[in-house]
């Protein structure tokens, strides 16, 4: 076992006089001697401190701190110290009230999300119902309220879409499609059909193959219903 210890970590090392030992005597007599030298003495006798007293292989922790000077600070230094210790506390304190707001204001918004879910499905239902009166303006309104509470919903702009494009307002309707599919989703197949449809009501034939060909590239285990939509297109939309 001896001889897989370093050298200096052995019980003698611990007795020897240290190099930090020696060099603060060293610095001592120096200091010493230059005070003789200018005709000054001595007030009172340097005491030798051997740092490595009491410390064995057991026992080596520091248990008491060394006397030193203490600074004597100005009064804007000493109000600068009181401050910067009072702000450690309320530091704390902030961090963690911030971080509880965090988790109400989390809380918080999830139940006024589901509030206004719950609005805009009344204004929804609302909406569909004047739609199958064929009053257009109305579920239009109706719809458009319903946004107000929850604008990222793909079934409202669908719905109000189809409502433009009943009132021959195609131009509208396709300005409530492109905003599904480059804001919201991409994929919506709904909105591509929709978007072929209004295409081909406005005599844009460009716009509808376009409108087809993403429909069934995005969507192609959905062809059986593109082609029936698209059958339907001319006698329905």
């Amino acid at each position: 076992m001896s001889s897989l210890v370093h050298p200096e970590l052995e019980e003698n090392f611990l007795r020897r006089g240290s190099l930090v030992d020696d060099l603060l005597r060293f610095l001592t007599e120096l200091a010493k001697a230059n005070q003789m030298d200018a005709g000054k003495k001595e007030k009172e006798a340097k005491v030798d401190i051997d740092y490595s007293a009491g410390v064995t292989e057991d026992s080596f922790l520091v248990m008491s701190r060394l006397s030193i000077e203490r600074r004597q600070y100005t009064k804007k230094e000493s109000v600068n110290k009181k401050m910067s210790k009072r702000s450690e506390i309320p530091g704390n304190l902030e961090q963690m009230t911030f971080m509880r707001q965090i988790g109400l204001s989390y809380d918080s918004r999830a139940k006024a999300r589901d509030e206004r879910i719950r609005v805009a499905n009344n204004f929804r239902r609302l909406g569909n119902a004047e739609y199958r009166k064929m009053n257009f303006d109305k579920a239009i309104e109706y719809y458009t309220k319903a946004i107000d509470y929850i604008s990222d919903s793909v079934v409202l702009y669908v719905n109000r879409s189809i409502c433009f494009a009943k009132k021959r307002a195609f131009k509208r309707a396709l300005i409530d499609l492109d905003y599904i599919l480059l804001n919201l989703d991409e994929r919506c197949l709904r909105a591509w059909l929709i978007r072929a449809g209004t295409c081909k009501r406005m005599n844009d034939e460009r716009g509808y193959q376009t409108a087809v060909d993403n429909a069934r590239s995005l969507n192609p285990s959905q062809g059986k219903y593109i082609d029936y939509f698209l059958d339907k297109v001319r006698s329905d939309f």
